[in-house]
Formats: structure tokens, sequence, C-alpha cells
């Protein structure tokens, strides 16, 4: 009978850079291909080799990201999701437009609840359990990436602030 192997682990922060209008990391001006992208050591990318939160593995080959914010309901931000390979340029996973929802996680701080996605991406990105005022679990593989790197480009709708992005390795 074939083993069947598990990795889980704990939620951890995904430190997001906020920018201006959306625009293509892989193509910014100076970016040395094998190097992380910009940004200091608070807010570079996610190194999915080192152990995250209470887990014992240094790898996964997918994550689940959930998103909250001080927000008012239906306020809306938009983020990219790029992978990095230890050898290339960043690659556009997904541009996110994250909608926050009813539910809360703390007075005036709330949950989103619905996740319209722009895959480029050659693995799948899912978004689950989304338009029901709940939590929104977003799924993407990591195949082939050392590194993850986030940037909320914009609130587009409302004043949503203290944009926070949970992200939780597994395989």
């Amino acid at each position: 009978m074939a083993t069947v192997t598990s990795i889980v682990s704990s939620y951890s922060n995904l430190v997001v850079s906020a920018a201006g209008a959306e625009s293509d990391l892989a193509a910014a001006t100076g970016y040395n291909i094998g190097v992380p992208a910009p940004g200091t050591t608070a807010l570079a990318p996610k190194d999915l080799l080192i152990k995250h939160g209470g887990g014992k593995h240094t790898y996964a080959t997918n994550v689940e990201l959930l998103c909250y914010a001080t927000s008012n309901n239906n306020d809306t931000c938009t983020m990219s999701i790029y992978g990095i390979s230890d050898s290339g340029p960043p690659e556009r996973i997904a541009s996110l437009i994250y909608i926050f929802g009813t539910a809360l996680v703390s007075s005036g701080v709330r949950w989103a609840d619905s996740c319209t996605r722009t895959d480029t991406h050659t693995g799948t990105v899912t978004a689950f359990d989304t338009a029901a005022n709940r939590i929104v679990k977003v799924t993407l593989d990591t195949d082939g990436y050392r590194y993850l790197y986030a940037i909320i480009h914009t609130t587009t709708t409302g004043a949503a602030t203290n944009i926070t992005v949970l992200m939780r390795p597994f395989s």
C-alpha cells in the first residue's frame, strides 16, 4: 500500500508592498534575474524553502491565501501575486481583486469574502467559498518557484487600509 504524505502548516503573513497603479513587476527597471524582487528585508518575497509557523516542512507545492483589512462592506483592493525562481525573473501568477464582506475579524476589520482572478499562471488559481459573506480562500500551486511576492496596487472601491494577506503552505 502506498503511503500518502501531507504537509500542512500554520498561517503566516505574506508581507505585501503597496504601489500605485498596477504595472508588471517583471518589466520593472533595474530588476536583476536571480535576485528576489525589490524591497527591504521586511518587504522581501516569502521564501518557500524556510520553515513557516509551527510547520515542520521546508517546501510546499501549494499555498492558500486569506485577506482581511480595515474596511467597509464591499470595499475592494487589487493585488498581484508573483512567483520567482532562483535564476529567473518574477512571473505574474495572478491579479486578484478582493472584495471585503460582512464577516468580521474584529471591529471594523473585515475578511475578504469574494475574489475575482485574472490568472496568468501555468497552474491553477482557484477561489473557494466566494461571495457568501464568509472567508474566501484563494489557492495556487507553487511548483517551480522558490519565492512568492505580493503587491497591493490600489484600493479600487472604498478606502480599505491595513490590508493583510495570510498564507498557509501545504502539499
